[in-house]
């Protein structure tokens, strides 16, 4: 038996850094397509063909090649041109996500005593 758990506790030490591992081209492709270029509407900065997009890009491959984290890149983009450039601000807000949840439960519990009491 402690052989099999030897072994087990090897083989997860072997997968684990594959796992866990996230290489920059995974990274730079997650973050570009959670930015939204300034200068076309509705398209992302991975999808964006301007050329201030291709300027934007190349300073987030810096910030990732330096070592920021994704929060110190989104951090700075969003210092610099606002919320409406991260295309998935929920993330951010949590007050958008738990008031509609708050407001189902009161109507709901509202709804069930008129009902109960007729």
């Amino acid at each position: 038996m402690k052989k099999y758990m030897t072994l087990f506790l090897f083989l997860i030490l072997l997968i684990l850094p594959i796992i866990v591992y996230e290489d920059k081209d995974s990274r730079y492709e997650k973050l570009s397509k959670s930015l939204l270029c300034p200068v076309c509407q509705g398209e992302t900065l991975y999808d964006s063909p301007s050329e201030y997009a291709d300027d934007m890009r190349s300073v987030l491959k810096e910030q990732i090649d330096n070592g920021l984290s994704d929060e110190q890149i989104m951090d700075y983009w969003t210092a610099r041109f606002g919320e409406r450039i991260n295309t998935n601000p929920q993330d951010t807000n949590l007050l958008l996500i738990i008031l509609p949840i708050i407001f189902s439960f009161v109507f709901g519990y509202l709804f069930y005593r008129k009902v109960r009491n007729e």
